[in-house]
């Protein structure tokens, strides 16, 4: 600002102008191509929370020697962990693993358990016995991105109930040549 004649002139320079314009270019240059990787975060936390419900999951089965199963709903794309209780299972108590819907840009594609079929409807389970063995199951996810096997497959370890986690569709027959 600069002062003609007693007055204070309160307009802004063109070069005051073009150094914010600058730093907004600068800030929206870096802001904005993170934008296009906002659907895959969120397919991403969406895998880590099946593979940390899994993980839980195994967990308590040993802690408490019960077995319980993970419930994958692949119609209304939720899962839920349900415990054994004599000859039924019920709704595990913990509250990390009640009902969770995943959201409508991201879903579960198939999921299908070693030595069962494919499953890409209904209901399919994942059992976990108290004596430290889950059934090893191979889940994709995927979102609504326009690149064919753009999501993620996950392998549940039947011997640590830990969870591996593959970018893209990978099959069985594939885990050979990844190890």
């Amino acid at each position: 600002m600069r002062e003609v004649k007693g007055y204070r002139l309160t307009a802004f320079t063109l070069i005051e102008i073009m150094v914010v314009l600058l730093v907004i270019g600068l800030i929206a240059t870096l802001v904005f191509p993170s934008f296009g990787n906002f659907e895959l975060s969120r397919l991403k936390v969406q895998a880590r929370r099946i593979q940390s419900a899994v993980y839980l999951t195994y967990n308590l089965s040993v802690m408490e020697k019960a077995n319980y199963r993970l419930v994958f709903d692949l119609d209304k794309q939720c899962w839920y962990a349900e415990k054994k209780q004599g000859i039924e299972y019920v709704p595990a108590s913990n509250e990390l693993l009640l009902e969770h819907c995943l959201p409508d840009s991201v879903w579960i594609e198939e999921l299908e358990v070693l030595d069962r079929e494919l499953f890409k409807t209904g209901k399919e389970y994942i059992h976990f016995s108290p004596f430290g063995y889950s059934e090893p199951a191979r889940i994709y996810i995927t979102n609504e991105s326009n690149n064919p096997g753009s999501g993620y497959t996950l392998f549940t370890e039947p011997m640590t109930g830990e969870v591996r986690v593959y970018e893209g569709r990978v099959q069985y027959k594939d885990l050979e040549n990844l190890k």
